[in-house]
């Protein structure tokens, strides 16, 4: 069980959270861009990616997303669809007033036309990539080197095709690794998805060796403890021996996982990590402690990710962005917290400090009076027909950052820590905490401090 130096790549979901990523980056190891992101805006991404690289020299990844292009499982109703419909919008029609129709977000649609058949035929036709579209071993390897070349070449040629830019194209640095396509092995069908996944792994790693060739496995939760396609898959990835493997459990949320599915995530870095660094695309603390058996790093959102659904649910408002607890490993409410108080001891802002979080954000926030720390939860009514009130976007900015902080602080802990050690103040967090409201939600620690050891 090799132990590595736990590292942590931020995800950028939007350009509106640049900031974050441009102020903290020098406290990460690496920042993650999705195809869709890079298709929409490749010159705001290239030009941002460029910056953060002369910046902090920090290494970057663009996630193909070829999963968008397969079939799914409907969050609502549970039922295997193929219509590509969560990558549709309603958009206005031109020319006539009022009328919508429903089509493919232009991202979307301009990301299948980069990677060519079948991402393309599955546009045009408006049904989800099978894996008998994938009729050929040429068509297989063709579109592996499309979707290998969009992730390596797509931004130097943004450089190198503005005029402001050209002369610093040959500057512009190459990803850390290439992403092989990979599609969400959906239930149904799962031996005919691990295959395609196994044949595009082996063909990206074949086709390409000037940048190192790393895997993605998707699949919903059910698949970490599933005996035999687990050890199909880890075969599987044991024969292609990919530069480095990320792993991403559709549903899977640490802090709720059941101690089988921990111990499953735990069985999976071990018997990987020998042969190929091992990375969670949307882990938490626990998967950083992982880092002690194995587990080369995790990624996540400036604010959210550490579980996310590889189809979102359609229509949700925008969740409030909780205060994170260090200690906890977990967010919670503002008001939540607020309520713990006086079971913790807590009642002047250095006891605060001591016992919940000495971040410089709290530490600003709060200065010499407890009751700053309602700026973390504030709320407004965003409008004036606004039904409910919402979090004030300074209280979500403070929150994130604060997030931010502490994750950092979470990593360099976690590599200058033993095991038993981390496993130990898991318990000791649970206990402390015990005694206040949120004694219901701190189970995670007992079973994350189980598993661990």
């Amino acid at each position: 069980m090799p132990e590595t130096a736990a590292t942590v790549i931020l995800r950028l979901g939007s350009h509106s959270e640049k900031d974050y990523v441009e102020k903290t980056i020098k406290q990460f190891d690496g920042v993650m861009v999705g195809a869709n992101l890079l298709q929409a805006t490749p010159g705001a991404t290239a030009t941002l990616l460029f910056k953060l690289n002369k910046q902090a020299d920090r290494p970057y990844y663009v996630d193909p997303m070829t999963y968008a292009f397969g079939s799914y499982l409907d969050p609502d109703t549970g039922r295997v669809r193929s219509d590509l419909d969560w990558i549709k919008s309603d958009k206005k029609v031109k020319g006539k007033p009022g009328k919508l129709v429903r089509d493919f977000k232009s991202s979307y649609a301009r990301l299948a036309g980069s990677f060519g058949p079948p991402y393309s035929t599955a546009v045009n036709r408006s049904r989800a990539v099978d894996p008998v579209d994938f009729d050929s071993n040429q068509l297989v390897e063709d579109s592996c080197r499309r979707v290998l070349a969009f992730q390596a070449e797509l931004l130097r040629n943004v450089f190198t095709q503005d005029p402001v830019t050209a002369g610093f194209a040959n500057e512009f640095p190459t990803p850390a690794a290439l992403l092989a396509p990979y599609f969400y092995i959906e239930q149904s069908k799962m031996p005919d998805w691990i295959a395609l996944n196994h044949r595009l792994a082996l063909t990206s790693t074949r086709v390409r060796n000037d940048i190192p060739i790393h895997v993605v496995i998707c699949g919903h939760r059910d698949l970490l403890a599933n005996a035999a396609h687990t050890r199909t898959i880890i075969d599987g990835l044991k024969e292609c021996r990919p530069a480095g493997v990320w792993l991403w459990f559709s549903r899977f949320d640490e802090h709720l996982a059941s101690l089988q599915e921990l111990r499953a995530l735990r069985t999976w870095v071990e018997e990987l990590s020998p042969q190929m660094p091992v990375y969670n695309m949307h882990g938490s603390y626990f998967s950083l402690a992982l880092s002690k058996v194995g587990m080369a790093g995790i990624a996540h959102g400036v604010g959210y990710g550490e579980q996310k659904d590889v189809v979102p649910v359609i229509g949700q408002s925008t969740p409030t962005v909780q205060y994170y607890v260090r200690s906890l490993h977990n967010k919670f409410s503002v008001p939540q917290i607020t309520r713990c108080f006086t079971a913790l001891g807590v009642t002047t802002p250095d006891q605060f400090f001591r016992i919940i979080c000495d971040c410089v954000i709290c530490k600003n926030i709060i200065g010499q009076d407890l009751n700053n720390f309602a700026q973390f939860g504030e709320i407004h009514y965003s409008r004036p027909s606004a039904k409910r009130a919402s979090q004030t976007p300074a209280a979500a900015k403070r929150c994130r950052f604060h997030f931010l902080l502490n994750r950092s602080k979470e990593r360099d802990y976690v590599r200058a820590t033993q095991l038993r050690t981390i496993a130990d103040n898991c318990n000791a967090a649970a206990d402390e905490w015990q005694k206040t409201i949120l004694a219901n939600s701190i189970g995670h620690l007992r079973d994350w401090a189980d598993v661990l050891r």
